[in-house]
C-alpha cells in the first residue's frame, strides 16, 4: 500500500491569526519609533529656534547698550544743539540727542505691548568716510569735507574735536571738486537749524563776527569728526501675523522687526548716583511709564534685560510651563510666572528665560576720566 502524501493547501486560521499579530506588533513598534523621532526632532528643533532667537537678540542688545550715549572724544555736555528748538516740527524725544539711555514699561498707549518695557538709546555713529579737510574761515562757514556721499539735504549730524561739538542740519550740499556742508538758518529744511549756541560748557572764541547766526562753537579744522546722531527704541509687538517679536524705530518713525519670538522683555537698571565711581548703587526695576526718572536715568551705569522667548510652533510641552520670570524675581527655587495663567491655558509653546547684563562703557569711560 502506497503511503499518503499532503500537500500544503493553505494557512489554518490559527497560523494567520499568530502572523496577522506578529504583523501589528512589528508595525506597532515601526509606528512608535518614527513618532518618538519625530516628536524627538519637532521638540529639538523649537529648542533650537529659542535658543538662537534669545542668545542673537541678548547680543544685540548688548551691543547697542554698550555703545549708547557715544558723542565723540568729548562728554555729552560740551555738544551744543544747534537745532531750531522753536520749529513746530521740533519733537523734543526725536531731536535732543540729550538722554543716552531711557526705560519705562508701556501702557499700550504708545510703543509696544502693555506690560512690556521699552527702551531708547541715543548717541552716534559713524557718517561713512567724511572728513574735513579744511579749518573754517569763521564759525558760520560751511564744513569743507572730502566727499559728500551718503549725505543729503535734511539729515542731521554731530562735527566734534575733543574740545566741543555740535548736532545741526543739513542745509545745502557743495559736491564736485570743493564738497561742502551747509548749516544755514531758515525754513528750507525741518526743524531746521535755530540762532542760540546752547548746550555748551566750554568756552570757545568762535569768531562768530559779531552774531550767532549759522555759527557753530567753534572753528573746525580736519581735527574734528563728523558722526549722524541717532535715536533708537527697542520694544515688543506684534508683527503681521500677529506674533510677538522684538522691533527697533529709529528716530524717522519707521520700525524694523529685528527677532520673532519674543514674547515679552523686562529690564532693571543700575544707577551709580552722580557717577561717582561707576558701580551699581541701587538697583531700579522697569515697573511703569515712570520708574525711571530723567535724573536717574542720567545715571544709569549697568542695564539687566530678562526676555520670555517662545517657539513658533504650538503643542511642543505637555501642558503649560511655570518658569522662574523675569530671573531677578524671588521664586525660592520655584516657578513664579506660570503660562497658563499669565497667557493663556492652550499655550503649550516651549518658553525659555534669557537674561543678559551689559554697561554703558562711555559712562563708565567718563568716570574713569573725571
Amino acid at each position: 500500500m502506497k503511503p499518503l502524501y499532503f500537500r500544503q493547501q493553505g494557512l489554518s486560521i490559527v497560523e494567520l491569526m499568530i502572523a496577522i499579530t506578529l504583523g501589528l506588533i512589528l508595525t506597532a513598534g515601526l509606528v512608535q519609533i518614527f513618532s518618538g523621532n519625530q516628536r524627538s526632532f519637532v521638540v529639538a528643533e523649537a529648542n533650537m529656534r529659542v535658543q538662537e532667537a534669545g542668545r542673537m537678540t541678548s547680543e544685540f542688545l548688548g551691543r547697542a547698550i554698550r555703545n549708547a550715549d557715544y558723542w565723540g572724544c568729548i562728554p555729552r555736555e560740551n555738544v551744543g544743539n544747534k537745532l531750531d528748538v522753536t520749529s513746530p516740527d521740533y519733537v523734543a524725544d526725536l531731536f535732543d540727542f540729550q538722554d543716552g539711555f531711557m526705560s519705562f514699561q508701556s501702557d499700550g498707549s504708545g510703543l509696544g505691548l502693555t506690560g512690556t518695557d521699552v527702551m531708547v538709546l541715543r548717541g552716534v555713529g559713524g557718517a561713512g568716510d567724511v572728513s574735513i579737510t579744511k579749518e573754517m574761515k569763521v564759525s558760520s562757514a560751511n564744513l569743507k569735507v572730502n566727499t559728500v556721499d551718503g549725505i543729503e539735504k535734511g539729515d542731521i549730524l554731530l562735527v566734534s574735536d575733543c574740545i566741543a561739538g555740535d548736532i545741526f542740519q543739513v542745509t545745502s550740499l557743495q559736491t564736485g571738486a570743493n564738497p561742502g556742508i551747509g548749516h544755514a538758518t531758515g525754513s528750507n529744511v525741518s526743524p531746521g537749524n535755530g540762532k542760540p549756541r546752547e548746550g555748551v560748557d566750554v568756552v570757545v572764541d568762535n569768531n562768530c563776527n559779531g552774531g550767532a547766526v549759522n555759527c557753530l562753537s567753534k572753528q573746525y579744522d580736519d581735527t574734528a569728526q563728523i558722526f549722524s546722531p541717532y535715536y533708537h527704541q527697542y520694544f515688543v509687538d506684534a508683527d503681521a501675523d500677529g506674533n510677538r517679536a522684538l522691533f527697533r524705530q529709529a528716530a524717522n518713525g519707521t520700525a524694523e522687526e529685528i527677532m520673532d519670538g519674543v514674547w515679552d522683555m523686562q529690564m532693571r537698571v543700575g544707577v551709580d548716583t552722580g557717577l561717582s565711581n561707576g558701580e551699581v548703587t541701587d538697583w531700579v526695576e522697569i515697573t511703569g511709564p515712570n520708574s525711571l526718572s530723567q535724573a536717574a536715568a542720567a545715571n544709569v551705569v549697568a542695564v539687566e534685560i530678562s526676555m520670555l522667548v517662545r517657539s513658533p510652533e504650538n503643542r511642543i510641552v505637555d501642558g503649560p510651563m511655570v518658569l522662574c520670570y523675569p530671573h531677578w524675581a524671588d521664586c525660592d527655587g520655584a516657578g513664579e510666572f506660570d503660562v497658563e495663567d499669565q497667557i493663556g491655558a492652550d499655550s503649550r509653546h516651549l518658553y525659555r528665560v534669557f537674561s543678559s547684563m551689559a554697561t554703558i562703557r562711555n559712562r563708565i569711560l567718563k568716570v574713569e576720566q573725571n
